[in-house]
This record gives C-alpha cells, sequence and structure tokens, in this order.
C-alpha cells in the first residue's frame, strides 16, 4: 500500500526504499538522491497508516536506516511532496480530518496542566540548551537581515527589532509572557532603563533568569516570577510574549488575548511574536504533540485574528518572517551536531536521533510546509503610535 501511493508523488528529487526483504523501490528521477532501509513489513504498515508519527520515530528507534545520503535530505523529500501524499492517501486523509475535528482535545492547556506540558520541554537539562543556542540563550526565532549574518548577530538585531517595534522607554512597565532565560527582559531593561517583569512556567527558566538579573545588576530593574499568564492582574505600558503563543493552544486564544487587553494601559502596546501556518488551520503533528510540545499548536492567523474580533482589539501592525526561523533553525542543527558526543552523553543516541529529528522537521515546515512567524502588534489606541513603520528602522 505505501509504494502504490508514494508512485503516485511528484518527488523533487530520488527517494530509493530497501524493505524488509531487501527489495528496492525507487520514487523521482532527479538530485538529491536518498536511500533509506525499512527493517520490518511493520515500519511500511504504520507509515502508510501514520507517516507524521511514526518516520520520526522509525528514526528515532533506528527502524528506518538513511544508508545514502542524509537524515536533511529525507525530511527535505518529505516535506516537499506532504501534501501529495495526503491527497493520494485516503485513510491518511480521514485521519488528518479527524485530527482537526479532534484538534481541541489535543491542547488541554488548563492551570493545572500548563506547568506540566511546559516542564516536558524546558525543564530537560538547561546544558543542552547552552550547547546549541546563542551566548544569550534566545529559544526563538532569531531575525536575519540577511542569511549569511551570525546566529549571535540576528538573535541580539532580534530583540533590537522588537522593543524598536514597542518604542519603550524608561518610564514604562512592560511585562514579557513566557520569558525563557530572561535575555529579552535584560536586554530591554539594559537598553531603555524600563522596568520589566517576565513571567514563566518552566523552573529551569525561572531560576537561570532570576539569577543573570542579579550578575547583571539588575534586580532593581528586572524581576521575574514563576507565573501563569492568566494570575497576572498589575496594569502595564508594554507587553511582550516571544514564542509562547503556541503553547496556549486555540481553545484558549481568546482567554490569553482578553488577559493581555485587560492589563494593558491605555496607551499601552502589545506585541505577539509567534510562528503561525500561512494557510488554513492544521493540527500538530501527531510525532511534536508526542516527544517535543505536548499541548502545543501552531495557529494561524485567521484564528488570531477571529478572536482579536470578538474583543474589539486593535491590531496595528503585521509583520511575517518567512525564512527567518528556517535559517535559526540551521545553525542550532549545526550546532547540535558539532556537540552529537556530549549530547549523547547527556541522554543517549536514541535521544540525540530524537533532537535532531524534530530541528530538521521544524526547519522544513519552513521551507516547504507553510509555518512563518507573526510579529503581530496591538495597541489600546489607534494613536499610541506612529502612523507608518518608519519610527522602527530609525
Amino acid at each position: 500500500m505505501l509504494y502504490d501511493v508514494l508512485s503516485n508523488l511528484n518527488f523533487d528529487g530520488t527517494l530509493e526504499i530497501i524493505d524488509h526483504k531487501n527489495k528496492k523501490h525507487k520514487f523521482g528521477n532527479s538530485n538529491p538522491f536518498v536511500s533509506i532501509r525499512l527493517i520490518s513489513k511493520a515500519i511500511e504498515r504504520k507509515l502508510f497508516f501514520n507517516p507524521g508519527l511514526h518516520i520520526g520515530e522509525a528514526y528515532m528507534n533506528k527502524e528506518l536506516i538513511v544508508e545514502k545520503g542524509t537524515i536533511e535530505d529525507l525530511i527535505n523529500l518529505v516535506t516537499n511532496c506532504y501534501d501529495d501524499f495526503i491527497s493520494n492517501n485516503k485513510f491518511y486523509k480521514f485521519y488528518e480530518f479527524l485530527s482537526s475535528v479532534l484538534m481541541p482535545l489535543q491542547q488541554v492547556n488548563r492551570l493545572v496542566n500548563s506547568k506540566k506540558n511546559v516542564a516536558h520541554h524546558y525543564d530537560i537539562d538547561e546544558n543542552l540548551y547552552k550547547l546549541f543556542l546563542d551566548e544569550d540563550m534566545q529559544y526563538s526565532c532569531a531575525y536575519f537581515h540577511n542569511a549569511n549574518i551570525s546566529l549571535e548577530q540576528a538573535q541580539k538585531d532580534k530583540k533590537q527589532h522588537i522593543i524598536n517595534k514597542l518604542q519603550i522607554n524608561q518610564n514604562m512597565n512592560v511585562l514579557d509572557i513566557g520569558c525563557g532565560w530572561g535575555g529579552m527582559a535584560i536586554e530591554i531593561a539594559k537598553s531603555t532603563g524600563a522596568k520589566v517583569k517576565g513571567i514563566t512556567l518552566s523552573e529551569n527558566q525561572f531560576k537561570t533568569a532570576s539569577e543573570r538579573a542579579h550578575k547583571e545588576g539588575l534586580s532593581d530593574k528586572v524581576t521575574f516570577a514563576l507565573q501563569d499568564y492568566r494570575n497576572e492582574n498589575q496594569l502595564y505600558d508594554r507587553i511582550v510574549s516571544v514564542g509562547m503563543f503556541e503553547h496556549v493552544g486555540v481553545k484558549y486564544f481568546k482567554t490569553y488575548l482578553k488577559k493581555v487587553n485587560n492589563i494593558l494601559k491605555d496607551n499601552g502596546v502589545f506585541l505577539l511574536h509567534t510562528i503561525g501556518q500561512r494557510g488554513k488551520p492544521t493540527a500538530t503533528s501527531p510525532w511534536i504533540r508526542k516527544y517535543i510540545f505536548p499541548g502545543g499548536y501552531i495557529p494561524s492567523l485567521s484564528e488570531i485574528m477571529k478572536e482579536t474580533q470578538k474583543l474589539n482589539i486593535n491590531v496595528t501592525d503585521i509583520e511575517v518572517l518567512r525564512l527567518h526561523y528556517a535559517y535559526t533553525l540551521s545553525h542550532w542543527y549545526k550546532n547540535v551536531l558539532k556537540n552529537k558526543d556530549k549530547i549523547i552523553k547527556m541522554f543517549d543516541d536514541r535521544f540525540f536521533r530524537m533532537w535532531e529529528f524534530y530541528l530538521l522537521a521544524s526547519k522544513y515546515s519552513f521551507v516547504n510546509m507553510g509555518n512563518v512567524v507573526f510579529q503581530i502588534q496591538i495597541a489600546k489606541n489607534i494613536n499610541n503610535l506612529p502612523l507608518t513603520r518608519n519610527y522602527i528602522y530609525n
């Protein structure tokens, strides 16, 4: 069944599959050439019925072995014809439909669940993140003026771009929702003199961020709290949220945006920086949901705008960062490869293969599958900011 479906796809390259009987099946007729071995009939069946889950699992468990080419070549090939696979596989088309219907049940992010979901990813050994992130530990999309600048510079430029866009000054109180290891909040305080509060549900991130602020001598300017956004009630001049909205869940979009709007002062401005889907709403990959981000969901722009309209919120600017995250993930992946032996020693070979697959699948979701990053600016009053974007770049 699997090979019948694959024979109808248009591959931008060549995929050779060696089955459990050592028989070769070839699809496509151009470069790059990728050859993989499937070690059992069971894996072939699983890949037919649910490739979104089982291709990653098979690679992790060495049930899918890349014999020629690289795992990156394979993921590029597969993601480039994923929609074609769905349209040619009636069973999987139905599975995708069922996933979309059950989507709200896949994103249970109530107060009691959110901390557990965050801990699954962010409270593993912090030393892992130090091996592949930039020095400031920015675990979100960088801002590339061109593809050739360094990761360090692109992350600095991302922070400055956001600060400029929010027009933050020293007289303001700023809230950073999903503050990570504190880099954004600390940079805001250092470069503008504003007072900043960062909130996170990760115990590791809270501890590190608090220690960093103390070491920088910024304890009077920057504070951090182990806190859910739903429990914040202070009023703020500016609110920023970078790479956190993907953990909210579509069921809670209205709750999130209503809370932000309620704690924003009349002259306030909010910037939401989130991964998004260019197309229609689609359920989270079952592999990502199981192994990487339980409760996670990448929103479409229409889903966010629907809730802003219901709440009568002023959206004042939307910027779409297209390949910026693909470039960011390329840097992270290279750093992970450089530190392969260290990561295997910290965890094991299966974990390394999982992390490798995660970074590459994420990269090619931006290259081939329609993911982008939205920077959505919201103002309490439409007169709170200049008429054009020129102020950001000046």
